[in-house]
């Protein structure tokens, strides 16, 4: 839909979605008060401030003012969420990546591709700047953009939802237009018909658009960053994969810091004596009189009310290192038995308590988040059963994370491509992948073990090993293509030289190949001695080319020596 400017004028006046805005800024204030480590950020955060409130509301003004003392900053909560983001980041080191672009003309899909990746630098975009809106920003809007000029080329980045002014979006979500604010005094319309830029004072615009460039696209430039609503058909505040767990967050970090004070209480005992007679001016027997003027019906009335005495207050709490005052024997036949001063020792059960009712908020918020109770699944303390139900609850997450991260994606890239080259555009995919390196070498080699011994498809067994060489060598893409190569060219590289052997006696190995396997290691050697390493050789050749070829070489260097009774 297009927006004529007095309807641009209305809805800045009458802000319509005001409250869904307020509420969606309110539930990301909540997301940083646990996500970032920037402290003087965390004290303005309305969150922390209304966090404080709650506190207060349900303790005594003296442990009021203690808790505020032990809550230091960045927040403890902080580590839970850390450990969480971190899992979350798998998803951009998926090991089955798919990208596609389909042009009509080739020289677009190439020019597109270049583009993406020195221009927008794409993927890396949205692996920092979009994973900070997960963290920080779930209701943010993506934009994608183009020069004020018209001249130049497109791109994208986020709207904070505490700029947008109004936003209409149907049912699915898809945004049909959006005013944001740029600066005090400019505003933005963006619609299925153009880039507007407006002069505002106050609330009120100033003449004709300063901008104005129709886009082409019949749509608008805009989409919601995250694609899960957070109830019903209210588009504009979306669910964070932490949102369930927000309340238990607040919890922890209230515990820990009621842990912190049972901490300083058991390590300093509490002692007792006879009090002393309180020298605060006017006290008598813990409270303080004083008079006020009392107004009622136009007569003033001179009353007195009383207030409890300051010094008295502080004396009250019992805390680490107390010094407690109890009332003396006023009287030889008054029956009070206490030493003068004695020493109360705390129950040491209330902090073992705390520490176990901390560790159950710690592991229920992680399952609940990430799939799994601790921070690491410990493979040799759990059965093969929780083993794979970890797994596959952990999966399911990253995969639901991914989908919202591959759409976003792919309206960026969909919508640039189409502001590039029009109708030459015709689709794309963009797949992060499902593998995500969930299982350690230790877990997959004892896979890979089993796969063999049960006599599973070469194909699932060469499935297992490629994930093995990518959790081991992660981030290390030339040892990971250098160990495939490797594998492809050993005969049978599933069975030992002693399996082999015995494959050859029943026919079903050649003595060529054997021989290969049983010198494997100073065949290769030789081979990158004579010709180059196998890493480089033949790289314009097709993978299955390039070993057959290399092979064929490993073949020359059987001599009349070599036999099947000469071990590697």
């Amino acid at each position: 839909m297009q927006l004529q400017k007095n309807q641009v004028q209305n809805l800045i006046e009458k802000r319509p979605k005001r409250q869904l805005l307020q509420n969606a800024e309110r539930h990301q204030n909540r997301l940083k008060l646990h996500g970032e480590t920037e402290i003087e950020s965390i004290r303005t955060n309305p969150a922390y401030i209304e966090l404080l409130s709650w506190v207060e509301s349900y303790l005594t003004r003296d442990k009021y003012k203690r808790f505020c003392q032990l809550l230091r900053l960045p927040v403890v909560s902080l580590e839970i969420p850390q450990d969480i983001y971190q899992e979350y980041f798998r998803i951009f080191e998926g090991q089955n990546p798919f990208f596609n672009y389909e042009f009509t003309n080739p020289d677009n899909s190439e020019a597109f591709k270049t583009y993406l990746k020195n221009g927008l630098k794409d993927f890396n975009f949205f692996k920092t700047i979009g994973f900070e809106q997960l963290k920080y920003s779930i209701n943010s809007i993506l934009v994608v953009d183009m020069p004020a000029d018209g001249d130049g080329e497109p791109y994208y980045y986020f709207i904070d939802v505490s700029k947008v002014i109004d936003v209409k979006s149907d049912k699915n979500g898809t945004i049909h237009y959006l005013i944001f604010q740029i600066d005090s005094d400019t505003v933005a319309v963006y619609d299925s018909e153009a880039y507007r830029i407006y002069k505002i004072e106050g609330a009120k615009i100033i003449g004709e658009p300063v901008v104005e460039n129709l886009h082409g696209l019949g749509y608008c430039p805009a989409s919601y960053f995250w694609n899960k609503n957070l109830k019903g058909s209210n588009t504009i505040e979306k669910k964070s994969p932490i949102t369930d767990v927000l309340g238990r967050l607040d919890k922890y970090l209230v515990e820990d810091t009621f842990k912190e004070y049972a901490d300083l209480y058991g390590t300093f005992p509490i002692i007792t004596t006879y009090e002393e007679l309180c020298n605060f001016e006017g006290c008598d027997n813990g409270f303080i009189s004083e008079d006020f003027t009392y107004i009622e019906n136009g007569n003033e009335t001179i009353k007195t009310r009383k207030t409890k005495c300051p010094s008295c207050s502080e004396s009250e709490e019992i805390g680490p290192g107390t010094i407690f005052e109890i009332p003396a024997p006023q009287t030889n036949d008054d029956p009070n038995l206490s030493n003068p001063v004695s020493v109360i020792s705390p129950d040491t059960k209330s902090l073992e308590y705390i520490k176990i009712k901390l560790q159950e908020y710690a592991d229920k918020i992680r399952e609940v988040t990430i799939g799994t109770r601790g921070r690491v699944l410990d493979e040799k303390q759990v059965n093969e059963t929780q083993i794979f139900g970890s797994f596959e609850s952990r999966q399911n997450i990253l995969l639901s994370i991914s989908s919202s991260f591959e759409a976003i994606h792919k309206f960026a890239n969909d919508t640039v491509a189409r502001l590039m080259f029009g109708d030459s555009f015709l689709s794309s995919t963009v797949y992060y992948g499902d593998q995500f390196f969930l299982k350690s070498v230790d877990n997959l080699q004892t896979e890979y073990a089993q796969a063999k011994t049960s006599g599973e498809p070469d194909e699932e067994i060469d499935q297992i090993y490629r994930q093995i060489l990518a959790t081991k060598y992660k981030g290390n893409d030339e040892r990971i293509e250098r160990a495939w190569i490797l594998y492809n060219l050993n005969p049978e590289p599933h069975k030992t030289v002693e399996q082999s052997r015995k494959l050859v006696e029943f026919g079903a190995m050649n003595q060529t190949d054997f021989v290969i396997k049983s010198r494997f290691n100073n065949f290769v050697a030789r081979f990158e001695r004579e010709q180059t390493n196998v890493l480089d050789f033949g790289r314009e050749l097709d993978f299955d080319v390039k070993i057959a070829t290399i092979y064929d070489v490993l073949k020359t260097y059987i001599t009349i020596n070599n036999s099947i009774n000469e071990d590697s």
